[in-house]
């Protein structure tokens, strides 16, 4: 009989709301908290500053060796800086007028090397690196191939390294010619058909010509005439290029201060902008505003409250609701639905589903809620829950505007009345909307690694989650909002801590109904549920005097008969002349760039 009592189906206020006087909960703090580590752990991911750095070749060693009767093999050192673009690795594109590329080789010491090698007919394009792996940042490519067509046989080396269909800067490039005898060694570079510009220089068993810096879009071509061909001597691979410092600890720690910083600020400044009006220099005097006026936290406010065991005289339980969650919403509308039940103008009878009907005094109602009572049964005389009802649907709605007009004109609130928006003061609020739409578009233009858009961030994230989590604290109830608030603060405490000693009490003088409707309007709905089973009432009488209890019991029921369900089907919810005398002039060679 008793066990409706107890059972909720959903969560009441008090599974959320332990000390209502002051509404900012753990989960409220730990929500900052989480947003102020948001950049120094995107930071030690490394999606998160680093600094922006331009895509290039820090370094290239091309090394040339005759092979065969008409070849030559080509190896490829290239030091690849990515910088801060995403890419999956190194990339060729060789003219096929020497011959399709053969015995191709490659591999990447600190990344993917994969290879893939693709005819496109009058090109090879030559792809190390893996389609679902991207990097960042510098890293090393080894790639050799063979060109079988070099026509050295001629007497003639003319070959391209490079072509204008390079995008990229290369710091440093240096190219060796080792296993040939060569008379007028010949380097070319800059646009097509120019002349000079480089020398390719005798130095010991090898010719070697270093350009540096090798601009963008720039050919570059070799060549000479063969007198012999030599044994190839061992080309030393050069060192890698000086690593770029990560300071990513030292930032992320700094970026975590500013965020604590920001988070904390936002906190102060909510509580001292939300501080309420309170009367008198004690908790006494302050429940029944007595004396001048100060103003106190929040926090420092639910401190006052007491236990009392009396309800708040002169209000309502959907005000006492109203007063302590500084809210009006489905909670203080259940409050006022359960406050007409325990005066009997309503009657609930029924468990599964439970039924709604006028009640015994129907006739004793306020005179405007006589007509919502006459128009909620004017066909069936009865409204079944669990199932969508347009005429109470129509009545709660019209409650909670009456609600917001009564919060507004009540005189309990100096600033931001329950069903208004609270916010920031509007230079508050420009800041932080700036600053996190200069972070916003940093994300679309993928700017995130630039230092200045990290330390906005560290700024940014926690600043507006905490404008958001803390704005509960920004409404300042007057002397006598607080201390109609301290009454049913104290009261709720005594409701929280009922034993059933305290609901018999409660039966025998006559207030069982009245302290069942608080007890829902007070997020106390469970604990008082709990007392009534363990106390002496009649099962009968209890499930009678206790039926305000039932619009939290039954919470789902009562959603689904003043919520109007959604519409079906919606929901929530190179040249060819091998003349080697310019640029461009002679085969091979083709373009670098990265994928």
């Amino acid at each position: 009989m008793r066990n409706w009592l107890v059972a909720g189906t959903g969560p009441s206020l008090s599974d959320t709301v332990l000390f209502m006087l002051n509404p900012v909960k753990s989960w409220r703090h730990l929500a900052v908290g989480v947003s102020a580590f948001a950049a120094p752990g995107l930071v030690a991911v490394g999606l998160l500053g680093g600094g922006i750095h331009d895509e290039r070749y820090e370094a290239k060693q091309i090394v040339v060796t005759p092979i065969g009767a008409d070849g030559v093999r080509i190896t490829e050192i290239v030091d690849n800086d990515f910088g801060t673009t995403e890419r999956h690795g190194y990339q060729r594109l060789i003219p096929n007028d020497f011959g399709d590329p053969q015995d191709v080789v490659a591999t990447a010491p600190y990344s993917a090397d994969d290879l893939s090698v693709s005819n496109e007919g009058f090109n090879t394009r030559i792809r190390i690196g893996d389609a679902n792996i991207t990097h960042t940042g510098q890293h090393r490519y080894v790639l050799s191939y063979t060109l079988p067509n070099a026509r050295i046989s001629s007497g003639q080396l003319a070959l391209d390294i490079s072509d204008d269909q390079t995008e990229l800067e290369t710091g440093r490039l240096e190219i060796v010619v080792t296993g040939f005898e060569l008379t007028n060694p010949l380097c070319n570079t800059g646009d097509f058909g120019d002349v000079g510009g480089c020398e390719l220089v005798r130095d010991g068993d090898i010719y070697r010509v270093v350009i540096e810096p090798l601009r963008p879009h720039t050919y570059v071509t070799i060549g000479g005439t063969i007198t012999a061909i030599t044994e190839p001597v061992t080309v030393v691979a050069p060192a890698l290029p000086e690593r770029r410092k990560d300071n990513s600890t030292q930032w992320a720690l700094g970026l975590g201060a500013l965020g604590a910083l920001a988070a904390g600020g936002g906190f102060l400044t909510a509580r001292r902008l939300g501080r309420n009006e309170v009367a008198g220099a004690s908790p006494a005097d302050a429940a029944f505003a007595a004396g001048s006026a100060h103003l106190v936290a929040d926090a420092d406010l639910d401190d006052m409250a007491t236990t009392e065991f009396e309800a708040p005289r002169g209000i309502r339980p959907w005000q006492g609701n109203m007063l302590l969650t500084e809210r009006v919403g489905p909670d203080s509308v259940s409050a006022w639905f359960s406050d007409m039940i325990a005066q009997e103008y309503l009657a609930l009878a029924g468990t599964s589903p439970q039924v709604l009907t006028r009640g015994p005094k129907a006739d004793d109602a306020p005179p405007a809620f006589k007509d919502d009572i006459a128009k909620l049964f004017d066909v069936d005389g009865q409204l079944e829950m669990g199932k969508y009802q347009p005429k109470l649907g129509s009545l709660w709605n019209r409650v909670l505007s009456d609600q917001k007009k009564a919060a507004t004109d009540s005189g309990w609130w100096k600033k931001f009345p329950p069903g208004t928006l609270a916010k920031f003061p509007t230079w508050i609020g420009v800041l932080v909307l700036l600053a996190s739409g200069i972070v916003a578009v940093s994300v679309w233009q993928q700017w995130l690694r630039a230092w200045p858009i990290a330390i906005l961030a560290a700024f940014a994230i926690p600043a507006a989650v905490a404008v958001n989590v803390y704005r509960p604290l920004l409404p300042v109830r007057s002397a006598e909002g607080s201390a109609l608030a301290l009454r049913a603060e104290s009261f709720r405490r005594f409701l929280e801590a009922s034993e059933g000693k305290h609901v018999d009490w409660a039966w025998k003088n006559g207030l069982l109904r009245e302290y069942s409707a608080w007890a829902v309007a007070l997020g106390a709905a469970d604990a008082w549920g709990r007392a009534i089973a363990s106390s002496t009432v009649p099962p009968q009488q209890a499930s009678l005097y206790a039926m305000p209890l039932a619009v939290h019991t039954y919470r789902g029921d009562w959603t689904q008969a003043h919520t109007k369900p959604a519409p079906a089907g919606s929901s929530s919810g190179g040249g060819s002349s091998f003349s080697g005398g310019s640029s461009g002039g002679g085969g091979g060679g083709g373009s670098s760039s990265n994928w």
